[in-house]
């Protein structure tokens, strides 16, 4: 069956502009997310040159195709840099805004001085390719593993859109097209097609991005006690038995140190429970500035109670980071309600066995931490 590549074309707009009406919804719920926007803006510029492609304007045939691929560069420039802020980079607007001029400016001369669309539908794929293959490579080199699955389909459909690029500039071009794209001929409306295809399976991948990123936000806060930023109880009681069970296969030590603030309802009855927040919250911050080398979980384990999980790490090493940790929040008071706060703690340290559970390693931690209270706090005692 023949195809009418006029129809193909409009058909094709219709599409595009769906995708860019549909994915802009998205802002309504993300409105202060760049990378939505960035996204959005894209596909709307897309929709934007395949409309000045597809219909038919009162324009001059230069002008037309200079406009075109303005849009058609603002669009590819607006989505490198929202997938590079997506995986945490820099976008390279400089970089991508100087590939784009140059394009423009062969695309201006091949239009202008030297007329030739074969070299011009080259040069668009050539491009394409690029701007694809870009893409791709960030996904791949920089996305985090929470969202490895959106992130490596992702680049997969970015190569395949490429692939159709790479089909679009080695397929031949009717002789009788002179310079209108509309008669290219069936090789390039077939590549045409393909690459309808390929824009709505980024469409979808964008957002699939946009969800997985989304859920990972969503576990990770299930894991975090609010007020401090530590692990939560369950999440602490989770990673913790996996790490200790991978300890005692590989015939490795495994340490907790369980701490609690000395006198802490006091703070509260005295300053307040809002001084009690900040006292917790510098708790943490002091116990993270002196676990920069050591593969720690750190979990509130339940009101003024914090425990420190060490895979690797021996009984005799970690009483000594416990005694480190015990006497730089002794030596680093907090500020609150106006006033500087005095904090200590009591520290008990156990190591597990061959056979310990999770619960029975921090039972033993606690009846060091009661050792230690016992003594008269702000020490440490192992189990």
């Amino acid at each position: 069956m023949p195809l009418d590549f006029p129809t193909i074309a409009f058909v094709g707009l219709l599409l595009y502009f769906s995708i860019a009406l549909g994915f802009s919804m998205i802002l309504l719920v993300q409105r202060d997310q760049w990378v939505p926007r960035l996204w959005a803006g894209s596909l709307c510029a897309g929709a934007v040159s395949t409309a000045l492609f597809s219909l038919p304007l009162p324009i001059p045939e230069v002008a037309l195709v200079l406009l075109r691929n303005v849009v058609a560069m603002l669009c590819s420039v607006l989505l490198l840099a929202g997938v590079a802020l997506f995986v945490g980079r820099r976008p390279p607007w400089k970089a991508a805004l100087a590939l784009a001029g140059l394009y423009l400016l062969g695309i201006a001369w091949f239009s202008v001085v030297t007329p030739d669309l074969r070299v011009r539908l080259v040069l668009y794929s050539v491009l394409f390719i690029a701007w694809k293959s870009w893409e791709a490579w960030l996904l791949l080199r920089y996305a985090s593993a929470e969202v490895r699955i959106s992130t490596r389909l992702a680049a997969g459909v970015f190569l395949l859109d490429a692939l159709v690029f790479l089909l679009r500039a080695l397929a031949p071009i009717n002789p009788d097209a002179a310079g209108d794209v509309l008669r290219a001929g069936l090789p390039m409306y077939i590549t045409y097609v393909g690459g309808l295809f390929t824009t709505l399976a980024q469409c979808f991948a964008l957002m699939l991005m946009i969800v997985e990123r989304q859920l990972a936000q969503l576990r990770r806060l299930a894991r975090i006690d609010p007020l401090t930023g530590a692990l939560n109880r369950a999440a602490l009681l989770e990673d913790g038995q996996q790490q200790l069970a991978l300890c005692q296969r590989q015939r490795r030590p495994f340490s907790a140190l369980m701490l609690d603030l000395d006198h802490f309802k006091q703070i509260n009855d005295s300053l307040g429970h809002q001084a009690g927040d900040v006292a917790l919250r510098h708790t943490v911050q002091v116990l993270r500035g002196n676990l920069r080398h050591y593969d720690v979980l750190l979990g509130r384990h339940g009101g003024e109670e914090f425990v420190l999980l060490l895979p690797g790490v021996a009984l005799a090493d970690a009483a000594e980071l416990a005694e480190r940790l015990r006497a730089g929040l002794a030596g680093s008071p907090a500020t609150g309600a106006g006033q500087p706060i005095a904090l200590s703690a009591s520290f008990g340290v156990a190591e597990a066995g061959p056979v310990t559970d999770l619960d029975g390693l921090l039972d033993q931690a606690d009846r060091g931490l009661y050792r230690a209270k016992r003594a008269g706090r702000n020490q440490m005692a192992c189990a």
